[in-house]
C-alpha cells in the first residue's frame, strides 16, 4: 500500500501505529522484512501494558538469563544485539510515505500485534536511559511485517513454535573449540572422535559418550583439588563445564596437549575404577560408606593421583597403562574408597544425610585436606 500521510499521521488518530524508518526493506510473498534500529522500536512496547495491547503471547520475564544477557548484548556489543533472532510483528495494514529533505521511506504499521519477539522489544524499551543512545542506533534489528492470511498463518505457528527447535545446548558449542576441532582431525586408527557424539574406538566398537569422557579427563586432571571432577559428575554441572571455555577447569581437561591416546586411556582408567566401586561389598556401602554411592566421582579421582598425570597424553611413555589399569588401578581404588570413608565418619559423626550431603564440593574438600 502507498500513502501520502507522514509517519506521525496514524500516530495523532485514535487506531493505534508504528512509524518505523527501516535502514534495507524487502517486499516478499507474504510480507516485509526490515531492518530496524533498535531505537525505532522503543515505543511499541514501552508502555507498561505493551504485551496486552500487542497481543502477544507472555508478558515481559524480565530477569531470565536470557533477557539479561541480552541487554548486556546491547550494552556491551550493540552490533551483535540483532545477528541473531528477528521480531515479527503483523498489521491490519502497511503504508509507505515518501517523506522530504532526502529521509528515507517510512513504513506505517496500522495496529500493530507482536507475534515473536516480545522479550527482545521490551529489553530495547527497558534501555532506555540505561545504555548510550548510540547503542540503540548501532543495534539493527531484523523486523518482519506481516498482514492478512500470512499474519493469521505465522501466529498459530508462532505459538506452537517450541515443538520444531532442537535448542543449541552448551555441548553443540564444544564444536567450536580449536582444541577439540583439532583432536577430531588426529588418527583415531579405526576410530573417530566428536564431541557432538563422543569417541568410538571402533566402526561397530565400544562407544564413548562426551559426557564419559569429560568425566574422565576431570578424574585424572593434573588439578591438586577435585573441583573439576565434582562439575563433571552431574549434567547440571557438564553443562556448566562446557559453558565456561575460559576457565581453569576447562583449560585443565581441554587443552592442545590432548591426544586421542590420552583420551582413551582416560576414558579406560575412568571406566576401570567405576567398575571396581561398582563390585565391593553391600557392607562397606552402609552408613558412612554411601559415600561410595553418592560421591564415586570424588573416590574415582583420589584414586587416580598416584598415576603419571603428565604423561596421560604422551604417545610413548615407558609407563605401563595397561597393567596399572588391570591392577594398579582397582588396587588403588578400593585403597581410596576404604580411606575416604573412614576420614568421613572422623569429620562428620553421625547418622546422615548422606544422599544430598555425598556429592556436595564442600565435603569433597575437607576430605582430600584430610588425607
Amino acid at each position: 500500500m502507498n500513502s501520502d500521510s507522514s509517519c506521525a499521521a496514524h500516530l495523532l488518530s485514535a487506531e493505534p501505529a508504528l512509524g518505523l524508518r527501516p535502514l534495507n526493506v524487502a517486499q516478499l510473498s507474504r510480507g516485509w522484512v526490515a531492518d530496524v534500529r533498535a531505537a525505532d522500536l522503543v515505543p511499541l512496547a514501552a508502555a507498561a501494558d505493551a504485551a496486552r495491547r500487542l497481543s502477544a503471547r507472555r508478558g515481559y520475564l524480565q530477569d531470565t538469563e536470557a533477557n539479561l544477557g541480552l541487554a548486556r548484548m546491547l550494552k556491551d556489543r550493540p552490533e551483535d544485539f540483532g545477528a541473531v533472532g528477528q521480531i515479527v510483528l503483523g498489521a491490519d495494514a502497511v503504508e509507505w510515505s515518501q517523506e522530504t529533505g532526502g529521509f528515507p521511506d517510512c513504513i506505517q504499521l496500522i495496529g500493530p500485534e507482536c507475534i515473536d519477539g516480545m522479550q527482545r522489544l521490551r529489553v530495547i524499551a527497558d534501555s532506555v536511559g540505561r545504555v548510550p543512545r548510540m547503542n540503540l542506533d548501532r543495534a539493527v534489528v531484523r523486523v518482519e511485517i506481516l498482514c492478512g492470511p500470512a499474519r493469521r498463518r505465522a501466529r498459530l505457528l508462532h505459538d506452537v513454535a517450541d515443538r520444531y527447535v532442537n535448542c543449541s545446548t552448551a555441548q553443540d558449542r564444544l564444536i567450536r573449540c580449536p582444541h577439540l576441532l583439532r583432536l577430531m582431525s588426529e588418527d583415531w586408527e579405526k576410530g573417530r572422535f566428536d564431541p557432538r557424539r563422543g569417541v568410538a574406538t571402533a566402526p561397530d566398537g565400544e562407544h564413548f559418550t562426551m559426557s564419559e569422557v569429560t568425566q574422565a579427563l576431570a578424574c585424572l586432571s593434573h588439578l591438586p583439588l577435585p573441583e573439576g571432577a565434582n562439575l563433571a559428575a552431574t549434567a547440571e554441572g557438564r553443562d556448566r563445564l562446557w559453558s565456561q571455555t575460559d576457565s581453569p577447569l576447562y583449560a585443565a581437561l581441554f587443552h592442545g596437549g590432548m591426544t586421542p591416546v590420552g583420551v582413551v586411556r582416560a576414558v579406560e582408567v575412568w571406566q576401570k575404577a567405576h567398575d571396581t566401586l561398582n563390585t565391593l561389598p553391600a557392607r562397606l556401602k552402609q552408613s558412612h560408606g554411601h559415600l561410595i554411592t553418592y560421591a564415586p566421582a570424588l573416590i574415582c579421582w583420589q584414586a587416580c593421583r598416584g598415576l603419571p598425570l603428565a604423561a596421560l597424553h604422551a604417545p610413548k611413555t615407558v609407563y605401563r597403562w595397561d597393567d596399572a589399569i588391570a591392577t594398579g588401578v582397582p588396587a588403588a581404588t578400593t585403597a581410596a574408597a576404604e580411606r575416604l570413608v573412614d576420614l568421613y565418619r572422623v569429620i562428620r559423626p553421625g547418622r546422615g544425610p548422606y544422599k544430598p550431603e555425598a556429592p556436595k564440593l564442600n565435603l569433597w574438600l575437607e576430605l582430600v585436606e584430610a588425607l
